[in-house]
């Protein structure tokens, strides 16, 4: 440690401390690049998570290069006081689309405090929030880093109650003696060194300076054995992860989708169902001789209403609120009118100029977890379609009434009123299905099945929630009927078992629906186009955390990122 601090200290990572300023006793900021004292004006800023976004650092040890991948920890403190973890998916997801651009990596170091002594929720929550996002390969890659290990005398009392965790899960993460996948430190000896670097004062208590060399001595072994270690585990693929990653992104993007797909099919239905009755009522009054009816009354049962979700490409990203006090609605659908950002040029919603330190609105007074970021526009239209193709020809008089020919289109129309009511409904049924599916190939092959639920079933709520607070009976009934079906599916398919394969199978299928697949085509179709245009605007901004925000969304894009990142000059920045 001395000779460390004799040469300035080299930090592969810069970071930042906050510490009392010696003659004022100012809380002050100082940083491992000597970048001079910064006072702390905001207490928020006092313990606030410090990684916000997922960044790769890479440096020399001996003869290998160590990649690492610093991301943000869960339980942000910007969170603090809600029960959504707004922030934390956030976080999570863009370490899984930062990991999207890898074959394979090494290891998973998950950073536990070593004075941990019970199983609190925050403990139980995090490291699930972790492992249901790996896939059962990872288990042989995993490895616990615990931090503030001098207080235990780098003996953690977080082990014990870590094995609780594991077995009480039957999860089969190996612990020492059976493996060397515990390591411990203290980075006092870190503090010391940039408190040296930036010339603070050293403390007058000598036991201090003895602390720290202990602490540096224990923290030196434990990162050689650590890397020594990782060296020798054999690489993870990341295919599984990616896999379940694009799974719940498809969930993810089609919910919505498929959510408003299906309320334009529960509109079509009840308009076919009257069309239907209206064509058996006029039926019977021609057949019955009751009365006379104009070429015009006949034409318009041959056509139905039909509702269907356009999409289109805005070029550029906007950020929308969907809480229910900033949606209006028109002819009964929904309307999204509220645009907090216009353009939102940052690459994480974190840091979007509308959103304040607390994670709320500055334009809505929303929170952050209502806002969805859109690079496409939807809309519902309605077209006139045909039920039946014949042109009747109906004379004025009664006598030219060709009463046989009308009778033959009407029992058309009703015939094509039902096999579309036939149609709509299984196709219906198959997107909630196949969402069900995916949910499940998720729950099956992550270390630890999901705890909370899945997009569609968060979508479906806030849409319920919405719908409520303007009080429209019809399409809160069908949202009802949406969500009780969905819930029986998830639970038909909670056991049953799928490839990584199955996930673009099951997509395909989707598509491939008669009446609505290529509509659902082509708003994902819209919706990549769109978010591949953004990225490439973004990403001469900065590659990595571009990398992170997009890459993972879409496999193809992934891998001509993956390779640029891989081959650029180690050197560069």
């Amino acid at each position: 440690m001395h000779e460390a601090e004799e040469a300035g200290g080299k930090f592969p990572i810069s970071c930042t401390i906050q510490i009392q300023n010696p003659q004022t006793e100012n809380w002050i900021s100082i940083s491992s690049e000597c970048s001079g004292f910064a006072p702390i004006l905001q207490a928020t800023e006092v313990g606030e998570s410090v990684t916000k976004i997922p960044n790769e650092y890479i440096f020399q040890y001996h003869d290998t290069k160590i990649a690492i991948i610093d991301t943000p920890g869960l339980l942000a403190t910007e969170d603090v006081g809600k029960h959504t973890h707004d922030t934390d998916k956030e976080n999570v997801n863009n370490i899984l689309r930062l990991l999207s651009a890898y074959n394979e990596i090494h290891a998973i170091c998950i950073f536990l405090k070593a004075n941990e002594t019970r199983l609190s929720d925050a403990l139980q929550y995090t490291i699930t929030e972790i492992f249901r996002h790996l896939d059962k390969n990872a288990s042989n890659n995993v490895i616990f880093i615990f931090t503030y290990a001098a207080s235990t005398r780098f003996k953690p009392d977080t082990q014990p109650i870590l094995e609780k965790f594991l077995a009480e899960k039957k999860l089969p993460i190996p612990l020492p003696p059976h493996e060397r996948t515990v390591y411990c430190f203290e980075s006092d000896s870190l503090r010391y060194l940039i408190e040296r670097r930036n010339k603070i004062p050293l403390d007058a208590d000598a036991d201090d300076e003895e602390h720290v060399t202990k602490s540096w001595k224990r923290s030196k072994k434990s990162t050689a054995d650590m890397i020594g270690y990782v060296c020798s585990l054999k690489p993870l693929p990341l295919d599984g992860i990616n896999a379940i990653y694009d799974a719940e992104c498809t969930i993810s993007i089609l919910s919505k989708l498929v959510l408003a797909i299906l309320q334009c099919i529960a509109e079509n239905v009840s308009e076919l169902e009257r069309k239907k009755k209206e064509a058996e009522e006029m039926k019977g009054k021609i057949t019955s001789g009751r009365a006379k009816f104009e070429q015009s009354h006949v034409r318009t049962l041959t056509y139905v209403d039909k509702k269907r979700v356009e999409r289109k490409e805005l070029g550029y990203v906007m950020v929308v609120c969907e809480g229910a006090k900033c949606v209006k609605f028109v002819d009964g659908e929904p309307v999204y009118e509220q645009i907090c950002c216009r353009r939102c040029s940052t690459p994480f919603m974190y840091f979007c100029e509308s959103m304040d330190w607390w994670g709320n609105c500055k334009r809505c007074g929303c929170d952050k977890g209502k806002h969805e970021w859109s690079s496409t526009e939807s809309k519902i239209v309605t077209e006139k379609v045909p039920l039946v193709q014949e042109k009747v020809e109906i004379g004025q008089a009664a006598e030219t009434f060709e009463r046989d020919k009308v009778v033959e289109t009407i029992d058309k129309a009703i015939w094509e009123c039902e096999e579309r009511v036939k149609s709509n409904k299984r196709e219906a049924e198959q997107m909630l299905r196949t969402c069900a599916k995916l949910n499940a190939y998720v729950n099956r092959n992550a270390l630890v099945a999901s705890f909370c639920d899945d997009e569609l079933t968060r979508t479906l709520e806030n849409r319920i929630e919405t719908y409520k607070s303007a009080v429209l009976g019809k399409g809160l009934t069908d949202l009802r009927r949406i969500r009780l079906e969905y819930e029986g599916y998830l639970k038909e398919e909670e056991f049953h078992r799928y490839n990584p394969s199955d996930v673009q199978q099951l997509i395909q299928q989707l598509y491939s629906l008669p009446v609505n697949g290529s509509d659902l085509k082509n708003a994902m179709d819209v919706e990549e186009r769109a978010r591949r245009r953004v990225a490439d605007v973004k990403r001469k901004a900065n590659p990595v955390m571009v990398l992170a925000e997009f890459c993972g969304q879409f496999i193809s894009t992934v891998k001509t990122t993956a390779t640029w990142l891989y081959r650029r000059t180690p050197d560069s920045t």
